[in-house]
C-alpha cells in the first residue's frame, strides 16, 4: 500500500488526469444506466395452462391437470408442484430453484408435457411459459370515448400499437378488452338431413379442407420442384363456396348453413372509472430503461390522440416510472443531505477547510466510481443498488479521514511534505486496509444466501463492496496528492494573533519577490554543468532558511532520499512524538473516561455484562417484518363473485364496488378488468386497480375501504391484497387432504380461529362457493348399444349449446376460430330433448372440446390437421336415426366447486391472513398457535407458507450469513494483527452494536426485517473499523516500549478524534435517510439505516471505553505471564551459573592439589569469588531486569527491536 502512495505522489498529474477522467465516465454511466424499481428477478416460477373448453372443475382436474402433475414432477429442478382446476381451464404452477435458468427450465417442462400429452384429451393443448419480473407490464393505458370497441381496437392496432413498438426498448403492446371475432357456420338442420348430412359430417368435411399438403418434389430435366397439394382457406367467402357431397349432386356450404364473421360471446370486460374501455400494456425488453420508455410513450400520447377518432381518451391507470423516478429522486436527496452533514461533521472536527475538502471530494469520487463499475457490469439504477450507495456515504469517507488526520500530526512535527505525508500513510495504511477489507469481507456470504433474499440483496452487496474498495483506493492515492498540493506543511499549535498573520503574509510577499528576483538573476548567469537550476534551486530565503523547492516540498532527490517513517535519523523518536502531545479540548471530554475505566476494569466489565443482559431482553420486544412497503401510490382489490354468477352478472356486481371508489377524492382513477385480460384472471374474479393522488395515505385509505366494503350485499368479497404495491406480508395456511368435504371442515375452523385475533386484520379463504351444475350421466350399455359413445355425446351436446370449435383459419393476417352450431339448447328439457344421432361417429375422433387434437389448427395453419390430406371427402350420410339424450342419459342438477386446487398433488385450501399492525412475527405466533388449537379431521394436514415460511427461511439464511461475515472478519483480523486472541477483543464490538440497533428499531417502532438484517451484517464489518485503528496504534506504541497503560490512553485518547469523525460522519450521513425528509420513497432502506445508526452509536462508546478495558486485561496477564517465564530464567541460568562455578572451583582444587603449584592455587582461589560476584550480580538484576526481559521477550516475538532505550515517553502523565 505505500508502494501505491509512493507512485502516486511521484505521478501527481498522472493521477490527478485519471481521476478527472473517471469522474467524466462515472457521470456518463450514471446518465446511461437503466432505471428500475427492484433489479430483473427471475421468479423461480413457470405455468402450464391447458384449455378444455366446456369441461367441469371436476373432468379438468382428473382429464389435465393430474396426467400434467405427475409429468411436471419428475423434472429434476422442480421443487413444488401446485394447481388450479377451472371450468373449461387448467394452470399448474411449478416452482424451481432460484437462479435455475428460466429458458432451460422451460425446456425441460415442456419435454415433460410433451411426454404426457397422450394422456390428455383431444383438443387440451398445454403452453409452457416462465414468471419474470420483466413480464409485469412497466405501464397500461385505457383508452374510451368510442361506442364502437370494435373498431377502437382496430384503429389501436393500426395507429397506437405500431407507434408505440417503434419506441427503443419496448417489447411488445397488447391490445385487452377488444372484442373476439370468430367464424361461425350455423348448420340448418333439416336442409343437412335433405342432403343426406349429418353435423359430424359436416364438421368432417370442414377440417379435411383449406390444408395445403407437402406432396414431395418433381424433378424434371435436372430440375427439382417443389409439389404442395390444397390452399389455404383465407376469407369467409371461400369457407361458404366450400363444396360438399350432397344427395344427389354436390351442394355448397352456405346452401345449407349460414357463414359469417361474427363478433364472439364476450369473455371479459374491461372498464376504466366505470366506463367501457381498451387497454394497452406496454413491456419492455430485458435491457429497457423503464423510465426512458415511460417518457417517450407519454410525449406520444398526445400525437396519438390526434390521430385517433374524435372523443378518444387515453388514461394512464399504471405506470412504475413515477415512483421510481421519485425514489430515485429521493435517494438522491437524502445522499446529498447526508454528504452535506458528513462535511459539516468532519469541518466540525479538523477545523480546517483544506483538509475538509481534500476528505470530502473522496464521497463524490468513489460513488462516481461505484457507478462506473456497475454500468460495466450490466446493472441497472433500482432502489437497492441506490441505497447501498447512500448508506456507502458516510463510509468511503472514514479511510480519507483517518490518512488526513495522520498527515495533518505528521505535518505539525516537522520535515518535507513528502517525507510527512508517506509516514503518515505508514502509520495507517494496515489499518485501514485491514477495516476496509473486513467491511467488503461482511458481503461475501450474500453471494451464497438463495432465494429472494439473496436474489434481491446481492446487487446491494456488490455495490457497497465496490463502494469501499473505491474509498480505500482514492484514500491511498488521490488523498495524499491532494494533501501533497493543498496542506500547508505546517500548522501552528497555538491560536495566533492578527499581527503575527499580517506578518506571515508580509514575510511570504517579500521571500517570494526575492525569491523571483534570484530565479531572474541566475537566468542571466551561465549554467555550469551540474549546477542546480530553475525550481531546484538552492538558494536560501532568510526567514525558512532553506531553498525554495524545498521549502514546498523538496526537490527530486529529496524525495527520493524519503522513506515510509520519515527516511530520518531519529525517526523512532518521531514514532513516539505523539505521546508528549498536548491534550486538546476535545481529548478533555474523553480521558477522565478511559483513565477511570482502565483504573476500574472490573467495575467496567460488570456495567457492560448489564448492558449485555439489556440487549437479550429487549430482542423478545421486537417487531419483525419480511419486507417493508415501497410507498407506491396504487391499490390493487380482488373481487371474488358470488357462485355462478355470469360474466354479465360479474359486471353488475364489480360496478357496486366501483360506487365506492367514486366517493374519494384520493382514487385519482380506477380499473376493473374481469375474465381472460385481466393477467390470468377469470369470470369469477375481477380486479381493482387503484391509481391514487400523490401523498395519499395508503393504510388511511385501506381501512375506510374495508369499512365500506363490509357494508356492501351482493358484491361477493372483497380483498386488498397490495397496499402500496409492496412485497406481500400475508400469512398462508394451506390445508390439504383427499376429501373435499374434512378440507372445507378444516379451512372453515381455522379461519374462524384466527379472524378475532388481535393481531389478524383481514382473513380470506380460495375455497370457492359451491355452483349449481348440470351433469350428463352417460348410461355406458344403453349407449353403446346405440353405437355411441361419451365422447360422441358430449360433442353433440357442447355444439347444441355453445359450439364445435373445428379448427382456426387466418383471414386479413387475424387468426379467428372457426366455430359450427348446430341445435339451440337453452333450457334442461330442451336439453333432455336433445336427438343424438346414432349412426354418427365421432369427427376426427374429438373429445368432448370437439377439436380433435388435430382440429386446432386446420384451415389456416399447415399442421396436418384434421383428416389425412388429399383424401375423398366422405359419401352422403345414410338417413340418419337419432335417439333422444334422456334415452341414453341422465341430467341431474348438483353442486360442484368452481374451482379445484392442488398442492403436492393433494387437493388443497389456503387460508390468507393479513397482519394487522407491522408485526409480522407476532402475527405468525399467534396464528400457529390458534391453528394449532384446532382439531382438524383424520387425513387432513396443515402447513404455513407465505410470508412465515419465507421469513422463517430469509431469517436463518442471513443468520447464517451473519456468522460467516464474523468468521471471515476473525481471519483478516488475525491475520492483519498477527495474534488469536487481540481480535477477539474486537469482536466484542459486535454484539454491543446490536445494543444500539435494537434500542432504536424500538424507540422509532421499526420492525427487523430483511433490510434491517443487511444492516447488520453491515455493522460487522463497520463497528470492527475503529477497534482496528485503535488497537494497531495501542500496538505501536507498545512495540516501541512504551508502557501498557500509558500506551492504552495515549494510543484512545490520540484515535479519539478519527474514531468520533469516522463514526459521526456515518451517522450523520444515514440521518436524512432514517427520517425520510425527501419523501415516502425511502421506507425500503429506512429500516437499514436506523438500525446502521443506532449500531453505530453504541459500538462507538463501547470501543471507546471497553475496547481498551479488555485490551489491558488481555495484555496484562500477557505481561504477567512474560514476567514469570522471564524470572523463571533468569533464576535458572543463575542455579546454573552457582553449579558451573563450583564445578569449576572443585577443578582448579584438583588441579592444584595434583601439580602442588602455590600460584595456581592463588589464582583459581582469585577466580571463584570472581565467579560468585558475577553470581550474586545476576540474582540482584533479576528482580529490576523483570519487566525489561518481558518487553525484550515481546521485542524478539514481534522481530522488531525495542525503541525505550533510544527514548522512552518518561514519567506517566496524567491526563486531563
Amino acid at each position: 500500500m505505500n508502494l501505491l502512495t509512493r507512485v502516486s505522489l511521484r505521478n501527481r498529474a498522472l493521477i490527478a488526469l485519471i481521476s478527472v477522467i473517471a469522474i467524466g465516465f462515472g457521470l456518463i454511466a450514471t446518465a446511461q444506466m437503466k432505471k428500475e424499481l427492484f433489479p430483473d428477478l427471475q421468479m423461480p416460477q413457470a405455468f402450464v395452462t391447458t384449455s378444455y373448453d366446456g369441461a367441469s372443475p371436476e373432468a379438468v382436474e382428473k382429464e389435465v391437470t393430474e396426467p400434467l402433475e405427475a409429468a411436471l414432477n419428475n423434472v429434476a429442478e422442480v421443487e413444488k408442484v401446485s394447481s388450479v382446476s377451472m371450468a373449461g381451464s387448467s394452470q399448474v404452477i411449478v416452482e424451481t430453484k432460484y437462479g435455475t435458468s428460466s429458458d432451460e427450465i422451460v425446456r425441460q417442462l415442456q419435454r415433460a408435457v410433451s411426454q404426457a400429452q397422450p394422456q390428455l384429451p383431444d383438443g387440451s393443448e398445454p403452453e409452457v411459459f416462465s414468471a419474470s419480473t420483466a413480464d409485469i407490464p412497466i405501464a397500461m393505458l385505457t383508452v374510451t370515448g368510442s361506442d364502437d370497441p370494435e373498431a377502437l381496437a382496430q384503429e389501436l392496432d393500426d395507429v397506437a400499437v405500431p407507434e408505440l413498438k417503434r419506441i427503443d426498448g419496448v417489447r411488445a403492446v397488447d391490445v385487452t378488452g377488444a372484442p373476439v371475432k370468430e367464424v361461425s357456420i350455423e348448420a340448418d338442420e333439416d336442409k343437412l338431413e335433405d342432403e343426406g348430412l349429418s353435423p359430424d359430417a359436416l364438421a368432417g368435411i370442414l377440417q379435411a379442407n383449406g390444408i395445403p399438403t407437402s406432396a414431395g418434389d418433381l424433378v424434371d430435366e435436372g430440375k427439382t420442384t417443389p409439389v404442395s397439394v390444397g390452399a389455404r382457406l383465407t376469407s369467409v367467402d371461400q369457407i361458404a363456396n366450400l363444396a360438399l357431397p350432397g344427395k344427389d349432386e354436390p351442394v355448397l356450404l352456405k346452401d345449407v348453413a349460414t357463414v359469417e364473421l361474427r363478433e364472439a360471446d364476450s369473455q371479459s370486460i374491461s372498464r376504466t372509472n366505470g366506463e367501457p374501455a381498451l387497454s394497452l400494456m406496454v413491456m419492455k425488453k430485458p435491457d429497457g430503461n423503464i423510465v426512458e420508455i415511460s417518457d417517450a410513450v407519454a410525449e406520444k400520447l398526445p400525437q396519438l390522440k390526434e390521430r385517433m377518432s374524435e372523443n378518444v381518451e387515453f388514461h394512464t391507470v399504471f405506470d412504475q416510472a413515477p415512483f421510481i423516478k421519485q425514489s430515485i429522486d429521493d435517494l438522491v436527496g437524502e445522499g446529498v443531505f447526508g454528504l452535506i452533514f458528513a462535511v459539516l461533521v468532519i469541518l466540525v472536527f479538523l477545523l480546517s477547510v483544506r483538509a475538509t475538502i481534500i476528505t470530502a471530494i473522496s464521497i463524490p469520487l468513489s460513488l462516481l466510481v461505484t457507478l462506473l463499475s456497475l454500468w460495466l457490469s450490466g446493472y441497472s439504477l433500482n432502489m437497492l443498488t441506490l441505497a447501498a450507495l447512500t448508506i456507502s456515504i458516510g463510509r468511503v469517507v472514514d479511510d480519507s479521514i483517518v490518512v488526513i488526520e495522520a498527515i495533518r500530526r505528521r505535518h505539525a512535527q516537522g520535515g518535507t511534505k513528502f517525507t510527512s505525508i508517506m509516514g503518515a500513510v505508514s502509520e495507517v495504511a494496515g489499518a485501514i486496509t485491514a477495516s476496509t477489507l473486513t467491511t467488503m469481507a461482511v458481503f461475501v456470504p450474500m453471494i451464497f444466501v438463495s432465494g429472494q433474499t439473496g436474489e434481491m440483496f446481492r446487487p446491494f452487496a456488490l455495490t457497497a463492496a465496490i463502494a469501499l474498495a473505491s474509498s480505500l483506493l482514492v484514500a491511498l492515492t488521490i488523498v495524499p496528492v491532494l494533501a501533497y498540493w493543498f496542506l500547508r506543511a505546517r500548522e501552528s499549535r497555538v491560536k495566533l494573533t492578527r499581527a503575527q498573520k499580517q506578518q506571515i503574509r508580509a514575510d511570504r510577499k517579500a521571500n517570494l519577490r526575492q525569491w523571483k528576483a534570484e530565479r531572474k538573476a541566475a537566468r542571466k548567469r551561465p549554467v555550469s554543468i551540474g549546477a542546480p537550476a530553475g525550481r531546484h534551486a538552492t538558494s536560501e530565503l532568510p526567514i525558512v532558511g532553506e531553498s525554495a523547492a524545498t521549502a514546498a516540498g523538496g526537490t527530486a532527490a529529496t524525495t527520493a532520499s524519503g522513506t515510509a517513517t520519515g527516511g530520518q535519523p531519529g525517526s523512532e523518536v518521531d514514532e513516539l512524538a505523539a505521546l508528549r502531545s498536548p491534550v486538546t479540548r476535545l481529548q478533555k471530554t474523553y480521558v477522565p473516561f478511559i483513565s477511570a475505566s482502565t483504573k476500574h476494569p472490573v467495575i467496567t466489565l460488570i456495567i457492560a455484562v448489564l448492558v449485555l443482559a439489556g440487549t437479550v431482553f429487549m430482542i423478545p420486544q421486537l417487531k419483525t417484518e419480511l419486507f417493508p412497503d415501497t410507498g407506491q401510490d396504487f391499490l390493487q382489490v380482488e373481487q371474488s363473485f358470488e357462485a355462478g354468477s355470469s360474466l354479465e352478472e360479474s359486471g353488475e356486481q364489480a360496478a357496486i364496488v366501483e360506487d365506492v371508489f367514486d366517493k374519494y377524492d384520493e382514487i385519482e382513477s380506477y380499473q376493473l378488468s374481469i375474465g381472460d385480460n385481466s393477467m390470468g384472471g377469470d369470470a369469477a374474479a375481477g380486479t381493482h386497480l387503484l391509481n391514487l393522488k400523490p401523498g395519499t395515505s395508503i393504510k388511511n385509505l385501506s381501512a375506510k375501504l374495508e369499512d365500506d366494503f363490509e357494508d356492501l350485499d351482493g358484491a361477493g368479497e372483497l380483498t386488498i391484497q397490495s397496499e402500496g404495491g409492496g412485497m406481500s406480508n400475508d400469512i398462508e395456511v394451506t390445508v390439504t387432504g383427499s376429501d373435499t368435504d374434512k378440507l372445507a371442515t378444516a379451512s372453515e375452523d381455522i379461519a374462524d380461529a384466527v379472524r378475532d385475533l388481535d393481531e389478524v386484520q383481514s382473513v380470506t379463504t380460495d375455497l370457492e362457493a359451491t355452483q349449481p351444475t348440470l351433469e350428463v350421466d352417460i348410461d355406458r350399455k344403453k349407449a353403446a348399444e346405440e353405437g355411441l359413445d361419451e365422447a360422441t355425446v358430449g360433442q353433440v351436446v357442447q355444439r347444441a349449446m355453445n359450439g364445435q370449435q373445428i379448427g382456426n383459419v387466418v383471414i386479413d393476417n387475424l387468426g379467428h376460430r372457426v366455430v359450427l352450431h348446430a341445435g339451440d339448447v337453452s333450457t334442461v328439457g330442451e336439453l333432455e330433448d336433445l336427438e343424438i344421432p346414432v349412426t354418427a361417429q365421432a369427427a376426427g375422433g374429438a373429445g368432448a372440446s370437439g377439436t380433435g387434437q388435430d382440429g386446432i389448427s386446420d384451415m389456416g395453419q399447415d399442421t396436418g390437421a384434421g383428416m389425412m390430406p388429399g383424401a375423398p371427402a366422405p359419401a352422403p350420410a345414410p338417413e340418419p336415426e337419432t335417439v333422444k339424450l334422456s334415452e341414453i342419459a341422465e341430467v341431474n342438477r348438483t353442486e360442484t366447486p368452481a374451482e379445484i386446487r392442488h398442492t403436492e398433488g393433494q387437493r388443497s385450501v389456503t387460508v390468507t391472513i393479513t397482519p394487522a399492525g407491522n408485526d409480522l412475527g407476532a402475527a405468525s405466533q399467534a396464528v400457529q398457535k390458534a391453528a394449532a388449537d384446532v382439531d382438524t379431521p383424520q387425513g387432513v394436514t396443515v402447513d404455513f407458507g407465505g410470508a412465515t415460511a419465507e421469513q422463517q427461511e430469509a431469517f436463518t439464511q442471513m443468520g447464517l450469513a451473519l456468522l460467516a461475515a464474523i468468521l471471515i472478519t476473525f481471519v483478516i483480523l488475525v491475520a492483519t494483527f498477527k495474534s488469536l486472541l487481540q481480535p477477539l477483543i474486537l469482536l466484542v464490538s459486535i454484539p454491543f452494536a446490536a445494543t444500539g440497533s435494537i434500542g432504536l428499531s424500538l424507540l422509532t417502532d421499526t420492525p427487523l426485517g430483511m433490510t434491517s438484517m443487511v444492516g447488520l451484517l453491515m455493522l460487522v464489518g463497520i463497528v470492527v473499523t475503529n477497534a482496528i485503528v485503535l488497537i494497531d496504534l495501542i500496538n505501536h506504541f507498545r512495540r516501541h516500549g512504551v508502557e501498557l497503560r500509558t500506551a492504552i490512553i495515549h494510543g484512545a485518547r490520540l484515535r479519539y478524534r478519527p474514531i468520533l469523525m469516522t463514526a459521526a460522519a456515518t451517522i450523520f450521513a444515514l440521518v436524512p435517510m432514517a427520517l425520510g425528509i425527501s419523501g415516502e420513497g425511502m421506507l425500503i432502506s429506512k429500516p437499514l439505516a436506523i438500525v446502521v445508526i443506532g449500531g453505530l452509536v453504541s459500538s462507538t462508546v463501547l470501543t471507546l471505553i471497553l475496547v481498551p478495558v479488555l485490551y489491558l486485561l488481555l495484555e496484562s496477564v500477557k505481561e504477567r505471564r512474560t514476567e514469570r517465564r522471564v524470572i523463571s530464567d533468569m533464576t535458572r541460568s543463575h542455579v546454573i551459573d552457582q553449579a558451573e562455578a563450583e564445578a569449576e572451583r572443585k577443578e582448579t582444587a584438583a588441579a592444584m592439589a595434583g601439580t602442588g603449584s602455590r600460584t595456581v592455587g592463588s589464582t583459581a582461589a582469585d577466580a571463584v569469588p570472581a565467579s560468585r560476584a558475577d553470581g550474586a550480580a545476576s540474582a540482584v538484576d533479576v528482580g529490576e531486569s523483570a519487566s525489561t526481559g518481558a518487553a525484550e521477550t515481546q521485542a524478539k516475538e514481534t522481530g522488531e527491536p525495542r525503541a525505550d532505550e533510544a527514548e522512552t515517553s518518561g514519567p506517566e502523565q496524567k491526563p486531563e
